[in-house]
């Protein structure tokens, strides 16, 4: 150990023997005070008040002991633990690696940029939420301002850093979302993202450029509304996306896919954007594919959540279902039907439900492929096959069957159990033609 985190340490150890600690401050091993000790060691040879009593600035451009420094706070960022964060010393020390940081990333280094953008990124992973108790916003800028660098590894590891730094900021009181966006703006975040994804080729850039860029846009659109219009207003750009969503790399298709949801969500654009992604027959048409069973069901949930800003207002429901009907209600049953997918049932039955509440030719659809069995399945963890239709569960051994073993989608079952009875015409009525023993078992039940 240095000399002076030995003595910083000595000194620490000292006082909590003496009885000076506070609450919590056992947390404090002999491990995390040493580590603590080299991190301050290393951060004294960067770190300084301009005028000798202002705010601490990094005043040090050597790139030996900037890369010295981001890897104290390596080893630091190692050792803590959630029950530490609260405690003053921790904060004192996240406070300075803050500095540290923010001078670091301004740094014409590539190599010194990537160690701090990736630091960023351990930070915000290693203290979560209690990032929100620091001025974060002052590396949001510099690395926003690297976005657009040519060196690529630097592009990379800025982005995948303001990503996690601005998902965990998602809950942030509204005077620091605006605080940010005005960052966003000044520093041309959209813009230089828009640039990379439009100039992307596979030949040339590697694929987590792509990836990471994708992300952290849906992730600036998701949080600011407002920079959504500049994506749609670019229509080269919405081709190359409609491009990379027919990849064959299933990462890519999924992140292309929640960027889209994130756009179509606009509730400036009216549901614009929903309706321009449904004049795109070959993204439609890609889409009513995802959500088939020949795809991860990764893949097929992220499809399903675009179907749902899809199928928000009855003119998307109707363009969406009249073209593309047998396949997403195909899509939408196999995935009900996934026992052991809890997520995939879950979101093939907010899918159902959202098509349901629209009167339609689709409901046939629903009939036809068994939607009552498939419902009574879902509720008694039962199927029934063709020839099982005399073996339905009698009313009150449904009932406390549904009653023991309630799931979080049953609600689903039910509302959709509802739209299918009030949009049910003569012409189909499955009671009516001998066939609803398992629809009459849970209008039973629900009764």
């Amino acid at each position: 150990m240095r000399p002076a985190a030995s003595k910083a340490a000595g000194k620490e150890k000292s006082r909590r023997k003496g009885g000076g600690a506070g609450a919590g401050e056992h947390l404090l091993t002999d491990r995390v005070l040493s580590l603590r000790a080299r991190l301050h060691d290393a951060l004294s040879l960067g770190l300084a008040r301009s005028d000798g009593h202002g705010a601490k600035k990094w005043q040090s451009t050597d790139a030996g002991i900037q890369s010295h420094a981001i890897k104290a706070v390596t080893a630091f960022l190692g050792c803590l633990s959630t029950e530490m964060l609260r405690l003053p010393p921790i904060k004192e020390s996240i406070s300075d690696i803050l500095v540290l940081l923010e001078g670091v990333l301004q740094t014409k280094n590539v190599s010194v940029l990537i160690q701090a953008a990736d630091v960023s990124s351990k930070l915000v992973s290693s203290i979560g939420n209690s990032i929100r108790q620091y001025p974060i916003l002052e590396i949001v800028s510099p690395l926003s301002c690297q976005l657009s660098a040519h060196q690529l590894p630097t592009a990379i590891s800025c982005a995948r850093a303001m990503n996690y730094i601005l998902n965990s900021l998602v809950t942030a009181r509204g005077s620091a979302h605006a605080e940010i966006l005005e960052t966003l703006e000044r520093t041309n975040a959209v813009a230089s993202i828009v640039s990379a994804l439009q100039s992307y080729t596979p030949d040339i850039h590697p694929l987590s450029y792509l990836t990471e860029m994708i992300s952290l846009l849906r992730t600036i659109l998701w949080i600011w509304p407002s920079s959504r219009y500049h994506v749609w207003s670019n229509g080269n750009l919405m081709g190359k996306l409609a491009h990379y969503c027919l990849a064959t790399e299933t990462m890519v298709v999924a992140k292309v896919l929640r960027l889209y949801a994130a756009l179509g969500t606009s509730v400036a654009l009216c549901g614009h954007g929903a309706m321009i992604l449904l004049k795109n027959e070959v993204l439609m048409a890609k889409i009513c594919e995802l959500v088939g069973m020949s795809h991860p069901s990764s893949t097929r949930i992220e499809a399903f959540k675009l179907c749902h800003v899809l199928l928000r207002s009855s003119k998307g429901c109707s363009q969406l279902m009249t073209s593309r009907c047998q396949p997403i209600v195909e899509g939408i049953i196999d995935a009900m039907r996934a026992k052991d997918d809890k997520l995939l049932v879950t979101e093939g039955c907010r899918t159902a439900l959202l098509v349901l509440r629209y009167a339609g030719n689709h409901h046939q659809c629903f009939w036809s492929n068994a939607i009552d069995k498939v419902l009574y399945s879902i509720l008694t963890g039962r199927s029934l096959s063709s020839h099982q239709s005399d073996k339905v569960l009698c009313d009150d051994e449904l009932f406390d069957m549904v009653s023991k073993n309630f799931m979080d989608i049953h609600p689903y079952v039910w509302d959709i159990l509802g739209y299918l009875v009030v949009h049910c015409t003569e012409d189909h009525h499955p009671v009516r033609k001998g066939k609803g023993h398992s629809l009459h078992a849970l209008i039973s039940c629900a009764w």
